[in-house]
């Protein structure tokens, strides 16, 4: 491939506007569906949901479990947990700090409860409900 791999790939895909990287991914899926999958995964991360505005983020969380969603969130820089955190109620914040602090969890379990929440964001980006905006601009 090129030097940076899937992740550098799918940020360069992220850079397209939606239909741009609609067309480019069915065109790789036609040549190669595994690399299609792997860059479809490799779209959103955690740390993108850090550039969600309080509305899609508050609606994000009431499609997840809360305490599996402070799960997913150990592994996260701490700075982007904060910033997540200081936008929620403190209701909302408890239930996801059980999970963020709760007992030693395996690295797997982390992983796979990151895998559920990236799941509802992709079915929600698809859905037109969440916007990934790293520019920050102002979303009309």
């Amino acid at each position: 491939m090129f030097k940076g791999g899937v992740k550098e790939a799918a940020k360069m895909l992220m850079g397209l506007g939606p239909a741009a990287q609609k067309k480019l991914l069915e065109d790789i899926r036609q040549k190669d569906p595994k690399m299609a999958d792997l860059l479809e995964q490799n779209l959103i991360s955690m740390e993108d949901l850090q550039y969600l505005t309080l509305s899609m983020l508050v609606g994000l969380l009431r499609d997840l479990n809360l305490e599996e969603f402070g799960l997913a969130l150990r592994t996260v820089d701490k700075h982007i947990v904060e910033e997540l955190m200081n936008k929620l109620s403190t209701g909302i914040r408890l239930d996801i700090e059980q999970g963020l602090k709760g007992k030693p969890r395996r690295v797997s379990e982390v992983e796979q409860a990151q895998n559920k929440v990236l799941e509802v964001v992709r079915k929600k980006i698809d859905q037109g409900h969440i916007v990934i905006n790293p520019d920050g601009d102002e979303l009309v």
